[in-house]
């Protein structure tokens, strides 16, 4: 299935649905193409009109939004479309994309949530660890190895858990993402995840309650090493959001940041035991600078927005991003112009509430002045008399 086309005749409809695919691709926890591809591109749009009109427009007037659609674009029919959607999306993220896609997806349901078609599904108990205590991932741990090119596959992988309970694990989670025009700067994303183990199965840790998508993880350890400055831990996963429930993947942490190579067998017999192999997974790499401050990492993130913006991305074709571009002005023209009229309506309201808030003080003072003037005609009579 693919993205409702946008480019050349593409309808102002069709390219609001294609920027909510944009944006739902944006989080870390992403929406898959296909829950958009299945859905009317139109019907997108009208809902967004309806129930979405203020972070709509916010999302079309920022850069980062629409570096993420333009960014978008380029990956149609391309022999992997989807994961250079979830890349795009990944790479331009933002407070307003956030925002934008709690209304489109959480709050408003404007884009349907895609059902889970049983890729990843729950591994049997009999695969997993028999015990597993969440201190053994206490400290720094880098994913060496991912699966999912989508989700699991990226460089400086440090994550730094802590447990401040015996069953219940805490994760500081770092990624960096490589400039595909610069190649060596980074933007690094950062999220905080809780775990609380499975009373009864101590191999599944679950991440539950969140805000953001609601979305929810769990883990199942399907090996685990633990040998002085060295070991490992393989984690397969799966979880569900507001967008897409069932996506998942595989993992393995290593305390060094590059995976010995003498773990290779052993890994691997424990992925075959919920029918995946080591040979699939890819390598990370780990031995990215990291940065001195969150100054500069900020600064870096800045810069990489910037250049992505201003250059239209080097790899389109100038008139296929002029194309992109102009239908993303003609959407924020039509946007604001339903913002500005419900604001028109507001302030007409606004008026009409104090013209007749001030027409009840004038009539209140009257009162007021009234009575005041018939106190005074009393005392004044009454000294009179005297």
């Amino acid at each position: 299935m693919k993205l409702p086309p946008v480019l050349g005749s593409a309808t102002a409809d069709a390219l609001r649905g294609a920027l909510v695919s944009a944006l739902v691709l944006g989080s870390t926890v992403v929406a898959p193409p296909e829950a958009i591809a299945a859905t009317d591109g139109a019907a997108i749009g009208k809902c967004l009109l309806r129930k979405c009109q203020l972070p709509l427009a916010r999302c079309v007037a920022d850069p980062t939004c629409a570096a993420n659609l333009v960014c978008i674009q380029t990956c149609t029919n391309r022999a992997d479309e989807a994961d250079c959607q979830i890349k795009c999306g990944d790479e331009f993220s933002n407070d307003v994309v956030a925002d934008f896609t709690k209304c489109a997806v959480s709050d408003k349901q404007c884009v349907p949530q895609r059902q889970d078609d049983g890729s990843w599904p729950v591994p049997k108990t009999e695969a997993l660890v028999e015990s597993f205590s969440p201190e053994l991932l206490n400290g720094p741990w880098y994913i060496s190895a991912g699966l999912n090119k989508a989700f699991d596959i990226f460089d400086c992988q440090l994550h730094k858990f802590e447990t401040p309970a015996d069953n219940k694990l805490v994760g500081n989670l770092q990624w960096r993402i490589k400039d595909p025009l610069a190649g060596t700067n980074f933007v690094t994303r950062y999220t905080v995840q809780e775990f609380v183990q499975d009373p009864k199965v101590p191999a599944i840790l679950y991440n539950h309650d969140n805000e953001f998508l609601h979305y929810q993880d769990d883990w199942y350890i399907l090996a685990a090493k633990d040998e002085p400055k060295s070991g490992y831990v393989v984690v397969y996963y799966r979880g569900s959001n507001d967008a897409w429930d069932g996506y998942g993947g595989a993992v393995v942490y290593s305390r060094e940041a590059k995976l010995p190579k003498k773990y290779f067998k052993e890994i691997d017999e424990s992925l075959q035991k919920v029918g995946l192999k080591f040979s699939d997974f890819t390598l990370t790499d780990n031995s990215c600078r990291a940065a001195e401050t969150k100054v500069e990492e900020l600064e870096a993130d800045l810069v990489f927005v910037e250049t992505r913006v201003a250059s239209g991305l080097n790899s389109a074709e100038k008139g296929f991003v002029n194309e992109v571009v102009k239908d993303i002005k003609l959407v924020g023209s039509e946007v604001k112009k339903d913002v500005l009229a419900v604001e028109k309506e507001v302030v007409k309201d606004v008026l009409a509430v104090e013209k007749e808030v001030v027409k009840d003080v004038l009539a209140a003072e009257d009162v007021v002045v009234q009575d005041e003037r018939a106190v005074e005609g009393f005392f004044k009579g009454l000294f009179q008399k005297k």
